[in-house]
Order: C-alpha cells, then structure tokens, then sequence
C-alpha cells in the first residue's frame, strides 16, 4: 500500500525536475567567450553567423552575432542577445539601441527602467509596450556591462499574451546572463 504514494512522490520530483532542466549555453564572438545564458529544454536556440572584421570594407563596422532563442511551442515571441563589440559603456549601448527602434517595437512606451546589479555585472533595463506589424506588443531590454570593454544586450518582444505565458522563463532567462567563467 506505501508503494502508490512513493511512485507519486517520485513521479511529482521527475516532473519538478524537468520543468527546471535547462542548458546553459556560452556566447562568443570573434573567437573570445563573453557571457553564459541558461536556456530552458524545448526553446530553440539559432546562432548567428560570426563575421570576420578582416573581410569588411575599411571603416565599415562588423555586424553583431546574434543569438536567438524561441521557445517551441509556436509562441509569437522573440528573445536575443548579443555584444556589439565596438560597444564599451552603458550610455553607448543606450545609444546604439535608438539605431534600432524601427527594428524592435513602433510606438515604444516605457513602463519602467532602472540600474541594477545582474550577476556582478551593473546592467540598466527598460520595459514598456508599443506595436510590432500593427499587433500589441511588450518588450523588455537589458543592456549588461560584462567587462570595462564589453556591453551585452538582451532583448526580448512578444504578444501580451506570450509574454505573460512565458514570464517566468524569461525573467530565468535574463537573470541568468553571467560573464563567462562564472
């Protein structure tokens, strides 16, 4: 008779065990590693190509290697994250994010922004909501100070309803981000 509440207990720890499983997965560029990101099981995870700034036209900045996670479920969600290594402070990665306001969301209305301290790194967040291809959508922004030299950047942008479906995974996500080696 003790047998059914023990297969039940250890059915309900291999079910907690999986909703936490994940994979951590290093980015790097240019042959240098800058920082890890855990990844949950069943997102898929794209990587960019690596651009070699040797093959460029003089003057002409290296396009940053993206890395683009989704989950996989069919979700209308886009999470990304890179370092564009010509970036080497908080206020210029601010500033290279207005390059890219068509890109991420029209109409942005920030809810919330805010310094804070992310894994030992000093990061500055945003989050608000605008439209992407006339549908609503949320966004949120997380720019990271991986070294004196290096500025990473973590965007995600979905539906409402996404977005709220996968909090939890994306607030695990981005409060996962840690500089390589940690």
């Amino acid at each position: 008779m003790m047998l059914k509440p023990i297969l039940f207990l250890v059915s309900l720890l291999l079910c907690s065990a999986t909703v936490q499983a994940g994979v951590a997965v290093t980015y790097s560029t240019q042959e240098k590693p800058y920082f890890s990101i855990e990844v949950p099981d069943s997102w898929q995870v794209n990587v960019g190509s690596d651009t070699d700034p040797a093959q460029l036209p003089e003057g002409e900045l290296s396009p940053p290697r993206v890395l683009t996670l989704m989950p996989g479920d069919d979700s209308t969600l886009w999470f990304g994250v890179w370092v564009p290594v010509y970036l080497h402070n908080l206020d210029d990665a601010q500033e290279y994010l207005s390059s890219l306001d068509k890109f991420l969301v029209d109409d942005p209305v920030l809810k919330k922004s805010d310094t804070v301290d992310l894994n030992s790194m000093t990061a500055r967040y945003f989050s608000g909501s605008g439209t992407k291809e006339g549908n609503p959508a949320k966004f949120f922004v997380m720019l990271f100070e991986i070294s004196e030299q290096s500025i990473g950047i973590a965007i995600y942008i979905g539906t409402p309803e996404t977005t709220t479906k996968h909090r939890d995974k994306l607030l695990g996500m981005m409060k996962s981000i840690s500089p390589a080696g940690e």
